[in-house]
């Protein structure tokens, strides 16, 4: 034991004296050489060195300057740059200057960049050009897979998704770093869920229910993906396994996800049990819950326009204090601190300020100053990066809401139309209103009370037992 602590003195005092090395190279290549072979060389040694944020505003300006594929030493570091400060903060850059690129990232980058456009055939065209070999490769086929899927070339989609699983699977075994473990986890998942989507669409619901099974509930993405499921035992006309998976979003742990559609599919649900009173309660609840907080809503995004400082703002104070304004601003704002990619933004963004910090106390050499300097800038880019994501969330989210009232006010009409009174509406005492008959389950699934209290490895498992009435 104590050999080996030995061992692992040695190895971590080797490691910090290549560090200091490292950033010593690249100070003396700053004061002594200028251009894009300078700007090269010191993103290399300041990522060798562990200052990857210094290193950003060096490397977007190689890109300017630089027209040809990056050189394997140059692609290595960068690939090890964007594994912390995600691939954001290149995509200011103009269409142009990443065009001119020959590098897989940097096709990835624009990739990317003109999907969150719309430009789907633009953003094709650069992903063809991403190599296979390149770490980046499974994150550019599930982008090719999503476009394939928007532009409705479902066997394409299908097939995109799958090479997706197994290239993040291949390259997720080659991994250490723990931040890209987590980012192929979460790649890998999300396009287990695209082949589960695939199927849904094609109408293969009870392949697309078993193909969602995959996807494991320690996942980062299950808790979203229960909705998906949800509609397919609705379409495969199980509404009792619907009502069962909507009813974990009341578990506490749940208490971060804002989808208003929840409650159009526990609506439509209870309708085609033709459990009107259900259906009634449902959206009378919906509409005195959400209606006046919406209106709010509403004027709060066009008072603050495209402030992204203030959201940015409203969204760490919130994540400090717990404390909004009211329970709908509370839902998003809980909403959007726990979203993976805020999460991973916001990581970068912390990951930085320490940079600076550490920075700061080594001194006010030129040098030192010049990366205090480029961190500051990446600072004030996550700033408006995430203050930019959170507006748009406010946005979608607000869209949202409008849609599932116009969605609510249909079903409202629809039980108004077919004129049938509320089931239980005149139900004594000593009725029971669920049986155990009603349960559709196979040989692998059991039976267990439900007394109100959630555990973790029941949560999405279970089932209502309720009779249609129709």
């Amino acid at each position: 034991m104590f050999n080996r602590l030995i061992i692992f003195i040695f190895l971590l005092s080797l490691s910090i004296t290549s560090a200091m090395a490292s950033l010593s190279s690249a100070q003396k290549t700053w004061e002594t050489t200028s251009g894009a072979s300078s700007w090269r060389k010191i993103v290399i040694q300041l990522v060798d060195a562990g200052y990857p944020y210094s290193a950003v505003p060096f490397m977007k300006e190689y890109l300017v300057q630089n027209r040809a594929s990056l050189d394997e030493d140059l692609d290595e570091a960068f690939d090890k740059l964007i594994a912390y400060t995600g691939v954001r903060p290149f995509e200011t850059l103009p269409d142009n200057i990443l065009g001119q690129s020959r590098s897989s990232v940097v096709r990835y980058i624009l990739a990317k960049k003109h999907f969150r456009k719309g430009r789907w055939s633009e953003s094709l065209t650069e992903l063809q050009r991403v190599n296979a070999n390149h770490p980046v490769y499974p994150f550019a086929v599930h982008l090719k897979a999503a476009i394939h899927s928007i532009q409705g070339k479902i066997a394409e989609s299908e097939s995109d998704y799958k090479d997706c699983v197994s290239f993040s699977r291949s390259r997720y075994n080659d991994e250490s770093n723990p931040v890209k473990l987590r980012q192929l986890l979460i790649n890998r998942d999300s396009c287990i869920a695209g082949i589960a989507r695939a199927a849904f669409t094609r109408g293969d619901y009870k392949k697309a229910d078993f193909l969602y099974l995959d996807i494991e509930k320690s996942s980062y993405i299950w808790p979203e993906i229960l909705f998906e499921e949800a509609w397919s035992s609705y379409y495969l006309q199980n509404f009792n396994r619907t009502l069962g998976k909507l009813v974990s979003y009341k578990a506490p742990v749940f208490d971060f996800i804002f989808n208003p559609e929840i409650d159009v599919l526990k609506a439509l649900a209870y309708m085609r049990l033709c459990l009107y009173e259900d259906v009634n309660s449902i959206v009378e609840n919906f509409y005195s819950q959400w209606m006046e907080p919406s209106k709010n809503l509403r004027g709060f995004i066009v008072s603050h326009g495209r402030d992204y400082n203030y959201y940015f703002r409203l969204v760490t104070t919130f994540e400090q204090d717990k404390v909004a304004r009211d329970f709908l601003m509370q839902q998003m704002l809980l909403n959007i601190s726990k979203d993976p990619a805020w999460q991973e933004m916001k990581q970068a963004y912390i990951d930085s300020i320490l940079e600076f910090n550490k920075l700061k106390s080594s001194g006010n050499s030129r040098f030192n100053v010049e990366l205090m300097k480029n961190v500051k800038e990446v600072v004030g880019e996550y700033q408006d990066l995430m203050g930019s994501y959170a507006r748009a969330q406010f946005n979608e989210k607000y869209n949202a809401l409008s849609k599932t009232f116009q969605d609510m006010s249909f079903i409202k009409l629809e039980v108004l139309a077919r004129k049938k009174q509320s089931l239980y509406q005149d139900v004594g005492e000593g009725k029971k209103r669920g049986d155990i008959k009603y349960i559709d389950r196979n040989d692998k699934q059991y039976f267990w009370d439900f007394n109100g209290e959630f555990w973790a490895d029941e949560l999405g498992d279970y089932v209502f037992a309720l009779g249609s009435e129709c």
